[in-house]
């Protein structure tokens, strides 16, 4: 029993200096993100809506660091004279107001980083209702899920690691990796489609830019899905690790959308024409205009 306790203990710990160091990523890549947004020559309403979605993700991201900040320290420093130690801490106070403030925004992060998923392959895929059906309807499924698990998470004495609240973000963890693992292989797939079809086409540059290992693995939000991955599996197992690896998959929830906002930043994120104009054998590429299009045909990125 207190090997387990220390293990909890010890994987709080790993999980938050982990992601202290993902934060200030996050909020490095957020400054840039939007000074290239305000530089750019894209029209106001796209500058105004990544930044404030940009925005928005990093103040939930903050939510969620400071809470799970502000319940160690209480653990270990101002309360570590109580009661039966940590461990009993720990398990008086894992429904406290501030944790499930904590767990509510990341929930919400990851209901808005879904929803840009969902939004970047419909574009990907050339404005495609009928690929997105599949992954719409988990995605519902799994903003349900989240919201009844941040419900009995805040119950009194509920615990987010075991019980009804353990059932339901379960549920929401297991629907949101499989929804990640779809539209996942949707955009790679898309995406290693174009690269065979433009080899001869587009220069090494202009292949890396759209169609090349960056572009698949931010496009795709690849590194998330299979850290999404490894969290359900010690979720489901209930081993002391899961806390560690939630609390970085936690951050990554942020992470995966900034690296695209920062890509359409930059002006080489896929736009709705890009699929259909990246064969064309005309085709050139202007960086300093930030477009992509043919001779007669210059296709703006969103």
């Amino acid at each position: 029993m207190a090997s387990t306790e220390l293990a909890t203990q010890r994987a709080l710990y790993i999980g938050n200096t982990i992601s202290t160091f993902v934060y200030g990523g996050n909020l490095f890549l957020y400054a840039y993100s939007t000074y290239l947004l305000m530089i750019s020559t894209k029209p106001v309403q796209r500058k105004i809506f990544y930044t404030c979605f940009g925005g928005l993700l990093l103040l939930l991201l903050t939510i969620s660091s400071a809470s799970n900040n502000a319940f160690c320290e209480l653990m270990w420093i101002e309360r570590q004279n109580y009661p039966g130690g940590p461990p009993a801490f720990l398990a008086a106070n894992i429904a406290a107001w501030y944790n499930a403030f904590g767990t509510a925004a990341d929930c919400a992060a990851n209901i808005l980083t879904d929803g840009l998923l969902l939004y970047r392959c419909y574009i990907i895929w050339g404005s495609s209702w009928p690929v997105i059906v599949v992954p719409a309807i988990i995605y519902l499924g799994s903003a349900t899920m989240a919201i009844m698990m941040v419900i009995q998470s805040a119950m009194p004495m509920s615990d987010l690691w075991q019980g009804l609240a353990a059932q339901f973000g379960i549920s929401w963890v297991a629907l949101t990796v499989s929804f990640n693992i779809i539209v996942t292989a949707l955009i790679v797939s898309r995406l290693l489609l174009f690269h065979r079809r433009v080899q001869s086409i587009l220069t090494n540059e202009q292949q890396s830019a759209y169609t090349g290992t960056a572009a698949i693995l931010v496009e795709s939000a690849l590194p998330f899905t299979v850290l999404g991955i490894a969290y359900l599996a010690t979720y489901i197992q209930g081993v002391p690790s899961a806390i560690a690896v939630g609390i970085v998959w936690g951050t990554f929830v942020v992470l995966a959308p900034q690296l695209i906002i920062l890509r359409v930043a930059l002006g080489v994120a896929w736009s709705r024409d890009t699929g259909s104009n990246i064969t064309e054998p005309t085709l050139h590429y202007d960086r300093n205009s930030e477009s992509f299009g043919s001779s007669n045909m210059i296709v703006k990125n969103p």
